[in-house]
């Protein structure tokens, strides 16, 4: 019996993954109830190098900062030390071109925004600092770059829509609420045309879809939909007709076809090996990667043209032994795609890469993993942006 296989190895994989799942959420709910605020080929575009190098930003959930990587042809290097952040952050969001971040804290119950230099150096925005004394669970930035919405609460949570100046600044516009008495943690993401916005919650397992006005305020798009359970981070097609969202609670993917009002409609689940977590779908809409938290390495789908989902073949990676991924990213190029750790018996977050092959097959890089220098890296905290 090999040590991947035998019952020590599984029993502690078990635990780390009862830890990964439910210590941060636990630690929220119980802060709550005591008053706290606790909680390539395959469609590649091409890439001029030479326009301005692309960063991975990768946010410490358990170590409150964040690393900044450079990436030149697969091979990841750290443009210095990790940057601190706020406690507890579960997402990062940046504008459309590149020059600003904006990092959300559960914990801490804040919310700041960092200009991103073309040599990958971070320096807060000044106006670019939110505290509204809750949570903020996940952020996300519009297309256009006009706004950012988070979503802040504990159990119930609210997404608030904030306009973005010139100078990165933040000035608030309004709210709207997430239906539901059990609406929290919530990660939302936006459609690729900017019309509309998706919040899952992973507490009440269902998703909302809203309306983006031209002037940033939301209003109900369609009916609530159920997903499975504890829904955790969406992600839609590029072409804009597809939602989909990993349950890290029942070891699926849930599939919607988004209408042209932004109702969605379920198409139905489709199985992982175990806590599939962060997504990433190539630039073409034609292949989906995912990380299996239970330290059981990435997958992969083909998406069809109805928007369900079909295995695919060679994109079954298994994880280093003692490593837990939580996200998966594609690099600009789409020619590789990281995996990050959410847990490690080496303390700090490392990534492994892999090169995408002409039909979506993965093959290993070969490259040594990155460390992070972050730890417990959780949510949407692992995001390419290009500098202009």
């Amino acid at each position: 019996m090999s040590a991947r296989n035998s019952p020590a190895t599984g029993k502690i994989q078990s635990i780390w993954h009862e830890l990964r799942i439910w210590a941060p959420r636990v630690g929220l709910i119980l802060g709550i109830a005591a008053g706290g605020v606790v909680i390539g080929p395959a469609g590649a575009a091409p890439v001029n190098e030479q326009i301005a190098p692309s960063y991975l930003l990768v946010g410490g959930t358990g170590s409150s900062n964040i690393s900044v990587l450079r990436d030149s042809g697969g091979m990841l290097t750290s443009v210095g030390p990790t940057v601190p952040t706020g406690t507890g952050t579960l997402a990062i969001a940046v504008t459309p071109n590149g020059c600003y971040a904006y990092v959300a804290h559960t914990i801490s119950g804040t919310l700041q925004g960092f200009h991103l230099g073309g040599d990958g150096t971070l320096q807060p925005i000044q106006g670019a600092r939110l505290a509204p004394g809750r949570p903020i669970v996940g952020a996300v930035v519009s297309p256009n770059g006009k706004w950012l919405f988070a979503t802040v609460g504990s159990i119930t949570n609210e997404v608030q829509t904030y306009a973005i100046a010139p100078s990165g600044a933040l000035s608030f516009v309004g709210s709207v609420p997430i239906p539901g008495a059990t609406s929290g943690l919530s990660i939302p993401t936006v459609s690729p045309d900017g019309r509309f916005l998706f919040a899952p919650s992973f507490i009440g397992a269902t998703m909302d879809s809203f309306a983006i006005g031209s002037d940033g305020r939301l209003s109900p798009a369609g009916p609530q939909v159920p997903t499975g359970d504890r829904p955790a981070l969406p992600s839609v097609t590029p072409n804009g007709k597809f939602l989909y969202i990993t349950n890290e609670g029942s070891n699926d993917i849930s599939a919607y076809r988004i209408d042209a009002g932004g109702a969605l409609t379920p198409i139905g689940r489709f199985p992982t090996m175990g806590t599939p977590h962060g997504m990433a779908i190539t630039p073409d809409g034609r292949y989906m990667y995912f990380p299996q938290s239970t330290g059981l390495g990435v997958g992969g789908y083909t998406i069809l043209d109805n928007g369900t989902l079909a295995p695919l073949p060679g994109a079954n990676m298994p994880s280093p032994f003692g490593h837990m991924p939580g996200r998966v990213v594609l690099s600009p190029d789409a020619q590789w795609l990281y995996a990050i750790d959410t847990l490690a018996t080496s303390g700090t977050a490392q990534i492994f890469s892999y090169r995408v092959m002409p039909g979506g097959a993965l093959a290993p890089s070969g490259l040594a993993p990155v460390d992070t220098g972050v730890t417990f890296s959780d949510g949407a905290t692992g995001v390419f942006v290009r500098p202009r």
